[in-house]
C-alpha cells in the first residue's frame, strides 16, 4: 500500500447507505465544528444508490452550508469503497454508519467498521443514534502512547463544539479466559505503575480542562457503564494495533466498545497515534493549545 497523500485539514469523507443508519452518519457530518469551512465527500456504493436514488442529493442539501460538497458513486461492497476512496484523497476524518449486522453476521461477513479502521489512516467516528447536538464527550485513555493523541482529538472536538469533555482511566486486574496462568487462576496483567500518572501529563499537554475519572475493572464494561451513567454523546477511543491486525476469530476491546456503546465513537487508528502530529477531527487547534 502506498503512504498516504498528507491530509488536507477540514476535508471529511461520509460513508452513507439507504437505511435509517445512513441518515446517522449525515446528522452527525452535519454537527462537525467549522462546518462552514468543511470540504464534505459524500459516498454511496452504485447498489446504494440504485436503493435509493435520491441518497446522495438529500445528503447533500443537508450540508448546504458546507464550503464544498461533493457526491462520490463507487462499486463493490462499501468497505471497499470507503477504503479505496481514502487511499486516492487526503482526508481528516471518515464519518460512516454501523453496519447493524449481529455477532453470526459479523462471524461471516466481518466487521465492516473494523475493515474501515484497519484501511484508513485517519480517525474514523461511527455515527450511532446521535443527538440533536453533541454537548458531552468521553475520552477512555490507557495511559499508554496512545493517550496524548485520544486526549487532543476529544480537546480539540469538544473546543470546537463548545462542548464538555471528561476522560476515563481504567485499571483493571480482572480474570481473563484462555490466557497463561499459574495455579488455576487466569489474571490479565495489571497496567504498568505509571499509566495513571501518563494519563494526566497527557491532558496537562493539551490543557483539557475536563475531569479524569478512574474505574477499576473490566475495560469494556467500566467505559461503557460510565458512557450511560454519564450520558455522554460520544466516546473517543484509540485503536489497537490487534485491531488493525485484524485477528482471526477475536474481537479486541477496542472493537467491542464501538459495537457495544449506544452512542457514535471516534476511534483514533493506531497509525495516527504513532505519528508525531495526529490529524484532529476538529480542524487546526485553537490558538494556545
Amino acid at each position: 500500500m502506498n503512504p498516504p497523500p498528507p491530509n488536507e485539514p477540514g476535508r471529511c469523507l461520509v460513508y452513507l447507505d439507504p437505511s435509517a443508519r445512513g441518515d446517522w452518519a449525515v446528522s452527525l457530518a452535519a454537527q462537525l465544528p467549522a462546518r462552514a469551512a468543511r470540504r464534505f465527500d459524500l459516498l454511496a456504493t452504485d447498489a446504494d444508490v440504485r436503493a435509493r436514488p435520491d441518497l446522495l442529493t438529500a445528503a447533500a442539501a443537508r450540508l448546504s452550508g458546507a464550503r464544498e460538497v461533493r457526491t462520490l458513486v463507487r462499486e463493490g461492497p462499501p468497505r471497499r469503497a470507503i477504503v479505496e476512496q481514502a487511499e486516492e484523497a487526503a482526508y481528516a476524518l471518515v464519518v460512516l454508519p454501523p453496519a447493524g449486522r449481529n455477532a453470526w453476521q459479523r462471524m461471516i461477513k466481518g466487521s465492516r467498521e473494523a475493515a474501515v479502521v484497519r484501511g484508513v489512516h485517519v480517525p474514523v467516528l461511527v455515527a450511532r443514534h446521535p443527538p440533536a447536538r453533541l454537548d458531552r464527550i468521553l475520552a477512555a485513555v490507557s495511559g499508554g502512547a496512545a493517550s496524548d493523541a485520544v486526549v487532543a482529538a476529544a480537546a480539540d472536538l469538544a473546543a470546537g463544539l463548545n462542548g464538555h469533555v471528561d476522560y476515563l482511566h481504567v485499571t483493571s486486574e480482572v480474570a481473563l479466559p484462555f490466557s497463561p496462568h499459574e495455579g488455576g487462576e487466569a489474571r490479565e496483567p495489571a497496567p504498568p505503575p505509571d499509566a495513571l500518572h501518563t494519563a494526566q501529563a497527557a491532558l496537562a499537554r493539551a490543557g483539557g480542562t475536563g475531569a479524569l475519572v478512574v474505574r477499576e475493572g473490566l475495560v469494556f464494561d467500566e467505559v461503557l457503564a460510565a458512557f450511560e451513567v454519564g450520558h455522554y454523546d460520544l466516546l473517543v477511543v484509540g485503536a489497537s494495533g490487534e485491531w488493525e491486525r485484524g485477528r482471526l476469530g477475536r474481537e479486541d476491546p477496542t472493537q467491542r466498545l464501538v459495537l457495544g456503546c449506544h452512542g457514535s465513537t471516534l476511534v483514533v487508528p493506531a497509525r495516527s497515534l504513532r505519528a508525531a502530529d495526529p490529524p484532529s477531527p476538529a480542524g487546526p487547534a485553537s490558538p494556545g493549545r
